[in-house]
């Protein structure tokens, strides 16, 4: 303004009051816009002053004369309040809508991170700490119910943590209602927020910090209903997630019960007929058939044996308990490891194998890659007939540096192939409708512990190849076999 007044006082002898107060419009319009009200109507008085002393005759002098200048002064202050009214009134919605963006903008930030499929507690610590940083508090702490006492405990909090004092004097006592107007407590503004989800309280939200506007209040209750929402959902999705591993363990508890019980029933069978032959005081037995009693009675006993030890080694697998101890094996090693948990079961001299030369040793869990290929054995003698070979082959995978592939080939029926993939499942059914048993299932369960694959497909003579891999320890990996050191 006094910009305005020093340039146009040289000419004001030639200028007319109507211009000169035109020309001071534009400096309380800006003071308007730049300090608000306030400095606007501070720039109405100094602009209706100025004007009296240096633009109405006589000058430096508050007479205003004539009552044309009076009606000119009068005009002035009307047009510049108008047309800073409407100036401040454009701001403020301007400012107003600046924020309703800014609001909006907030609440789909906290949509997207509430809407996304994280866990209950995860979940949680995203709910408070975009709520701290949106309002700008110093504290978000949310309070859950207990699930063994039903009391509400903090289970995430974003920024200090607030003192046992603090939450004793804030928190309701069980069954009162949360107070909604705030608590001074140790000289800190905390405010309580209950987070309700269809009509269902799910928590609490406390607040530390600054004292939160009517808008800020409104706000943060629409906060306090997405939360809840979001917390009910992921609450009922790790509920439903519960549930159904519940029923998918009960489901694999029945399985393995069935399987169990479908391979205790021969070797208990087998045990009962021997020792009721034996204590069967009317038969006398000559020693050769006592001692084959005996020996039946040992080697069924040591198949109930290796069968409980192979499920107790399935469940730790599957509970994450048991880990493979890797060791270096060379594979002749291995096929002679499994040919004696067998020898029992079948004629072990029916076993041939073809083991490709330079082959590099495995880096596996002796015992339970030895059992693995046991029960591949076993499966083969049951399905080929009395005394047909049984083809133990192992070469390079093809394609592979660092791992091996041990195939078990028979001569008996072979292996339908819209049941090959199932032929692994506890669940599954043969064609006859008899379970296949725990055999397979096990050799799987061991294998992929490995990082490894097993299959079914065709052997050369029509029966089922069983394949294996297995890793080749990584100080013997050696670079891939030409195509003609590969055996056909």
């Amino acid at each position: 303004m006094g910009a305005a007044t020093g340039a146009m006082l040289p000419f004001r002898s030639s200028l007319s009051f109507a211009a000169a107060a035109l020309v001071f419009v534009l400096p309380v319009v800006g003071a308007m816009l730049v300090g608000g009200t306030r400095v606007g109507l501070l720039g109405i008085v100094l602009g209706f002053v100025v004007l009296d002393l240096a633009f109405i005759p006589p000058y430096w002098t508050l007479a205003v004369g004539s009552g044309q200048n009076w009606l000119a002064l009068v005009a002035y202050v009307a047009v510049v309040l108008l047309v800073a009214t409407v100036v401040s009134r454009l701001q403020q919605l301007r400012t107003d809508a600046a924020r309703r963006a800014a609001d909006s903008r907030r609440l789909l930030e906290l949509s997207e991170l509430l809407v996304a499929d994280k866990p209950v507690r995860e979940m949680l610590a995203v709910v408070a700490s975009s709520v701290r940083s949106a309002f700008n508090l110093e504290t978000v702490a949310l309070l859950l119910p207990s699930a063994a006492t039903g009391y509400l405990e903090i289970v995430a909090s974003d920024g200090p943590e607030l003192g046992d004092e603090s939450l004793d004097r804030l928190l309701p006592a069980p069954g009162t209602p949360a107070s909604l107007t705030g608590s001074v407590v140790a000289g800190a503004l905390l405010r309580q927020i209950p987070l309700t989800a269809t009509g269902r309280p799910v928590g609490l939200l406390v607040l530390r910090g600054r004292a939160l506007d009517v808008h800020d209040r409104g706000l943060i209750a629409t906060y306090a209903n997405h939360a809840a929402l979001a917390i009910e959902r992921a609450q009922l999705r790790d509920q439903a997630l519960q549930a159904n591993l519940l029923q998918r363990v009960d489901e694999w508890r029945a399985a393995l019960v069935s399987s169990v019980a479908h391979d205790l029933r021969t070797p208990l069978a087998s045990i009962k007929v021997a020792v009721s032959d034996l204590r069967e005081p009317a038969i006398v037995l000559p020693d050769a058939a006592r001692r084959d009693l005996l020996e039946t009675i040992e080697e069924q006993t040591d198949r109930l044996t290796r069968l409980v030890s192979t499920v107790l080694d399935l469940w730790r697998l599957e509970a994450g308990a048991l880990k493979p101890n890797r060791e270096p094996l060379v594979v002749d090693d291995l096929i002679d490891e499994a040919a004696a948990l067998v020898e029992r079961s079948f004629d072990t001299s029916r076993l041939r194998r073809v083991v490709a030369a330079d082959l590099p040793p495995l880096e596996v869990d002796p015992a339970l890659i030895a059992q693995a290929l046991a029960n591949l054995l076993e499966n083969a003698a049951r399905h080929s007939p009395p005394d047909a070979e049984i083809l133990v082959e192992a070469t390079r995978r093809r394609g592979s540096a660092n791992e091996v592939e041990i195939a078990v080939s028979d001569s008996g029926p072979g292996v339908p192939p819209e049941q090959r993939e199932r032929i692994f499942e506890l669940f599954h059914r043969g064609a006859d409708g008899g379970r296949a048993g725990l055999g397979l299932a096990i050799a799987k369960a061991f294998v992929e512990a490995h990082g490894g694959r097993i299959g079914v497909g065709t052997a050369r003579g029509g029966g089922a190849r069983f394949m294996l891999t297995a890793p080749a320890a990584p100080s013997f990996a050696a670079e891939l076999p030409a195509e003609d050191e590969v055996p056909s």
